[in-house]
């Protein structure tokens, strides 16, 4: 199966944000209450907005690399 790549640009909602992890869906949207996380209201109950490349550089900052096992 083919990597799916993923532009920078992207804009992108939570849940597809949790697709992209690979985790639920709630340990995303507990991940975009972090403070500094960059998540876009744009008003309403689904209004939330994520541009990838923004949340990958603070994703990078923000979580250690896991060690080796």
């Amino acid at each position: 199966m083919p990597e799916t790549l993923y532009s920078e640009t992207d804009v992108i909602t939570i849940p597809e944000l949790a697709k992209r992890l690979k985790v639920d869906k709630g340990k995303a949207y507990d991940m975009t209450f972090q403070p500094g996380c960059p998540v876009y209201d744009l008003g309403g109950e689904r209004g939330k907005r994520i541009i990838w490349g923004d949340f990958l550089g603070w994703f990078r900052s923000n979580y250690k690399v896991a060690s080796g096992r």
